[in-house]
């Protein structure tokens, strides 16, 4: 990000970090990233207030510094699952969701997740003791003799599920804030592949027909041209990774001029890692459906998916690094690398569906040739985009309808639980990827 002449303090870590912020990532030097890590976990804390906006608890930190960042303290411990009964737009958030996405979203090369770390606070000389008058009248002492508080929220901030220290001590993630939004204005973009959030109609119209990309997204303006589509994929490759559900918009940096398109920001991650006996396929429909992906993401899966040291070892030693260590219980290690296993099997789908070329499938950027380019400085459509992506997809009359993961079959179901068929899916892609 340009500066504009205006001199970057080399002691604050916060405006380092901004000056780095570009078009293509959120940050590219890793000591920097450690030294503002480090900051988050050890600066003293001069000030707390209630985030607006949450659905749940979040408190707004104010450094000694001036500097401030995102509280989200702990509820669970890191054996604690989602209740299969829950629907996703109800789920608990957990901190260990946004230290561990962080860290999967850096070994990955990603680098577009906001720096998070773990810190132990105490609730009443750093928090209580700080805290805005309406947020200091939510504290109290439980019958357990502990220091608890409610804040306000639009979920589960009420007595019955209060944060409580043991007795006076707190863990929690902090993040970073991100450049002011009237200085680093951002874009707030629906996603075409979000849920219904309905008890009533659960399905989206993307979740029962296959055809649902070519025929939607890749004609939606917005996708039709450019890295945004490829974007969408990295974004649901790694919330298929950590089994995030919640994805119903991203946003993106509209700082650099429509001219300079911006990735999606990997934001609001605090529903995954939920559950470790579930893979919701559904969240690869950008992937399966569309048949893209970027040569950089793809010969990273598969650098993980072929070493020796996997992206699991690779992921545990990183977390080792953090102050709240262990970060993920060791189940979630597994699953992360069932996930991969599953990503490397609807890579292959996508190959024979191309015949083996893979031209049109391996890009950088998508291109339809049958919908205009955007004409210079013209404006995408953001979250004001009315069109109804429940609405079904509208493809010839001809066409043969195709089975969506709604009305998944027994076969298909099969396919996937099976896991004896790894060795020969790893053979077959250890051969493509030796002869490309």
């Amino acid at each position: 990000m340009e500066t504009q002449g205006r001199v970057v303090p080399k002691q604050d870590s916060w405006e380092r970090f901004y000056a780095q912020i570009g078009s293509c990532d959120l940050y590219r030097e890793e000591a920097m990233i450690d030294a503002l890590l480090a900051d988050l976990n050890k600066l003293e804390i001069k000030h707390t207030a209630i985030m607006e906006g949450g659905t749940q608890v979040k408190l707004i930190l104010t450094f000694d510094n001036d500097k401030q960042a995102v509280f989200k303290p702990m509820r669970f411990g890191r054996d604690y699952e989602t209740d299969p009964n829950h629907f996703y737009f109800g789920d608990f958030e957990r901190h260990t969701a946004e230290i561990a996405t962080f860290h999967l979203d850096r070994i990955l090369g990603y680098r577009r997740a906001v720096p998070t770390v773990g810190r132990v606070v105490n609730m009443t000389s750093e928090l209580m003791e700080n805290a805005e008058r309406r947020l200091r009248k939510t504290f109290f002492v439980s019958p357990a003799k502990n220091r608890c508080f409610v804040s306000k929220c639009d979920y589960y901030c009420d007595t019955t599920h209060a944060i409580c220290g043991a007795p006076e001590l707190k863990e929690g993630s902090v993040q970073v804030f991100l450049p002011d939004d009237t200085s680093v204005p951002r874009r707030h973009n629906k996603s075409p592949y979000r849920r219904t959030y309905s008890k009533k109609t659960q399905l989206a119209a993307w979740q029962q027909d296959m055809r649902y990309c070519q025929w939607k997204v890749k004609g939606m303006k917005q996708y039709a041209h450019g890295r945004r589509l490829l974007d969408l994929v990295d974004l649901h490759l790694m919330d298929y990774l950590i089994g995030n559900q919640d994805r119903h918009h991203y946003e993106t940096f509209s700082v650099f001029g429509n001219d300079i398109p911006s990735y999606a920001i990997h934001l609001d991650n605090g529903r995954s890692f939920g559950r470790t006996d579930f893979d919701d396929d559904d969240i690869l429909m950008p992937f399966r459906q569309c048949c893209l992906i970027r040569p950089r993401t793809l010969n990273t899966f598969f650098s993980f998916y072929n070493s020796p040291k996997g992206l699991s070892e690779t992921l545990h030693e990183s977390l080792s690094k953090d102050p709240v260590f262990p970060v993920l219980a060791f189940k979630h290690y597994a699953a992360l690398e069932r996930r991969l296993h599953k990503i490397m099997i609807y890579l292959l789908e996508c190959m024979d569906k191309q015949n083996g070329d893979l031209n049109q499938m391996v890009v950088d950027e998508f291109h339809n040739p049958t919908v205009a380019e955007p004409l210079p400085g013209e404006e995408m459509e953001t979250e004001e985009d009315e069109t109804n992506n429940d609405a079904p997809a509208a493809p010839p009359a001809d066409q043969p309808q195709q089975q969506g993961v709604g009305a998944v079959t027994a076969e298909a179901k099969q396919q996937h639980a099976d896991m004896n068929g790894m060795a020969n899916s790893r053979n077959r892609l250890q051969c493509w990827h030796r002869g490309k």
